[in-house]
């Protein structure tokens, strides 16, 4: 694959960007990104030397991230810096089996994220001092009906971690209260 072809189709979250460093000092255990779609953000984080485990249930995004993901890490990558490697899961994040084991990444990044029942989840699997980015998806169409309540996301972290960034916007009709959520936090 020439270099022309191998250029990232959708540039990763401009908001997570502001931490992906500090994410990448996050600890020594792998970054879980998910779902992580066609691997956007997965190569972010590769490029600057960590590894991820990318889960997504959509066989054929993650065919084509196992096609390409090298040459798209090595073409974001820095200069001088050791790059890391995507290792692709397939499985369906709201499945009962959970295909994380608690304690074992020391990052996790969920972009477009609308699974509020996912959160105790993450929290186990997330190690002390680890980082967790979440975005959930805008407030386009219908979809304010996918989205957390005003403080919702909050709530379910507070007892578990220290806010770093949270936003929240308003999106949908006023008496449902729903908001998107662009958080950032460290678990204690």
């Amino acid at each position: 694959m020439n270099a022309a072809a191998a250029r990232l189709p959708l540039s990763p979250s401009k908001t997570l960007i502001k931490f992906v460093d500090e994410i990448a000092l996050s600890g020594d255990g792998p970054v879980l990104d998910a779902p992580c779609g066609y691997g956007r953000n997965a190569v972010a984080l590769a490029a600057r030397g960590r590894t991820v485990v990318a889960v997504d249930n959509d066989r054929r995004r993650l065919a084509v991230l196992e096609r390409v993901k090298g040459v798209y890490i090595a073409e974001s990558a820095s200069p001088g810096v050791s790059i890391g490697r995507i290792l692709t899961v397939c499985a369906d994040l709201e499945a009962n089996r959970w295909p994380i084991a608690p304690s074992s990444v020391s990052a996790i990044v969920c972009i477009h994220f609308s699974m509020i029942t996912l959160m105790p989840r993450f929290v186990s699997s997330l190690r002390a001092g680890g980082c967790i980015y979440i975005e959930t998806v805008g407030g386009q169409g219908q979809n304010y009906r996918e989205l957390p309540r005003a403080g919702q996301l909050r709530d379910l972290l507070c007892r578990h971690a220290d806010f770093r960034y949270y936003r929240e916007q308003k999106v949908g009709p006023p008496e449902w209260n729903t908001v998107s959520v662009k958080l950032f936090a460290r678990k204690w």
